[in-house]
């Protein structure tokens, strides 16, 4: 197998990314959801959604909120692939 694919395989399976992922994702769709389960946990969640939603919204106007859920998670899971990325790389580093 290619050592790159493998690779990639590794920062998108690695626990820092999916831990990464889901603080991002889970405690703001939560809130989306049921007003009442906001928490300041969603703050990075709703950050990013509301930059998305900004940059959308100069963009094209005329969508409505529910349509910038498929670049936020995206987005989201880049940010935790990055982290992942630095994850491998620390572990890296430490095993070497």
């Amino acid at each position: 197998m290619n050592p790159s694919v493998e690779a990639l395989r590794r920062i998108a399976t690695s626990p820092a990314t999916i831990g990464t992922y889901a603080l991002l994702v889970v405690p703001f769709a939560l809130g989306w959801f049921e007003t009442q389960l906001f928490s300041p946990l969603a703050l990075p969640g709703y950050l990013l959604f509301s930059i998305g939603t900004a940059i959308g919204n100069a963009l094209a106007p005329r969508f409505e909120f529910w349509i910038y859920w498929a670049p936020f998670l995206v987005g989201c899971f880049g940010i935790a692939s990055a982290v992942g990325a630095g994850y491998e790389w620390w572990c890296g580093r430490r095993s070497a």
